[in-house]
């Protein structure tokens, strides 16, 4: 058995087991764990929303910089698939990111200024906002910086390597839509109450295994734990020649996940069996899409050899 599989088969064994306890000591964990002045769980909670968004957004880079560096289509259709791209990311960044991440920064200043705890934040309904001037200043910043950044990045790869990374760009995406949208269509079906809306009274508490109709309650599956899962997909953009690059993004994308995956249930914003569903659904989505692209996240320089020979 290689270790490739033998890993795969530890994880699903962890999920699986981690599911187990969850489903029948989900109230207990939440209740022994939750803290909404977790410093770690704040800064995740309102920061941490970007691996998701970066993912689509890179995507989005490299097909620019393919289609006015290296397409050989006609000028129109290059300038059209370039500007879709650009404006593909631009609205991933503001939706995908900046707008909850603006409220989740002004919803912490509003808890410090009422002496509330710090993670304290509904973002399933809330309405602080930035004029319409800050919301476009920060966003078109930023944006500029990830453009300029990213070409910069991209203009060192050769055409093989662009081949290589229009591919990924575009199974990366894809993967990332089917995720988000599985998982904000199952938070609607399931309606299940988050443990800070609960507020210690068990009386609408409900297992996960159980739907509750669409009811505005949004906690299963975890949107946090969905959107870190998609830090996964970043070792595909790695050089294949690099290896060892490849599995140290690995492991530092786990260890986010992981880290995403605990202050979800410190902070009382999802019980054990939402956050961590929040991760193997995504992670089930990608499997499916990469397997049936032939894609991987970790692999040999062999893309380029076999296109090209």
């Amino acid at each position: 058995m290689t270790a490739q599989r033998k890993g795969i088969i530890g994880g699903i064994s962890i999920i699986v087991l981690i599911m187990l306890i969850g489903t029948f000591y989900d109230w207990q964990i939440s209740q022994a764990l939750i803290n909404q002045n977790s410093l770690i769980g704040t800064i995740f909670q309102d920061f941490g929303l970007w691996p998701l968004a970066l993912v689509i957004i890179l995507s989005s880079m490299v097909v620019v910089n393919y289609e006015l560096r290296i397409s050989n289509q006609s000028t129109l259709i290059r300038l059209i698939a370039a500007l879709g791209a650009l404006t593909l990311g631009g609205w991933e960044l503001w939706r995908g990111y900046l707008k909850t991440t603006l409220y989740y920064s002004l919803a912490l200043k509003d808890n410090l200024d009422k002496h509330a705890p710090i993670a304290q934040a509904n973002s399933d309904g809330g309405n602080l906002h930035l004029s319409w001037l800050g919301n476009f200043s920060i966003w078109i910043i930023i944006y500029l910086v990830i453009i300029g950044l990213s070409q910069i990045w991209l203009s060192q790869k050769s055409s093989y390597q662009m081949d290589y990374l229009l591919k990924v760009a575009i199974v990366a995406t894809l993967a990332c839509f089917l995720a988000d949208n599985v998982n904000s269509a199952m938070k609607t079906y399931w309606g299940r109450w988050r443990p800070y809306e609960l507020a210690g009274n068990s009386q609408h508490f409900t297992m996960w295994l159980f739907p509750n109709g669409a009811d505005n309650h949004l906690s299963f599956p975890s949107g946090h734990t969905t959107a870190a899962a998609a830090i996964m997909l970043l070792p595909m953009f790695v050089d294949r020649s690099n290896i060892k690059l490849q599995k140290i993004t690995f492991w530092i994308s786990l260890a986010y996940c992981i880290i995403m995956w605990y202050t979800r249930i410190r902070v009382g914003a999802h019980f054990t069996t939402d956050a961590t569903s929040g991760l193997w659904i995504t992670w089930l989505i990608f499997f499916i899409v990469l397997s049936v692209t032939n894609m991987h996240l970790i692999s040999k320089d062999s893309y380029s050899i076999n296109l090209y020979k």
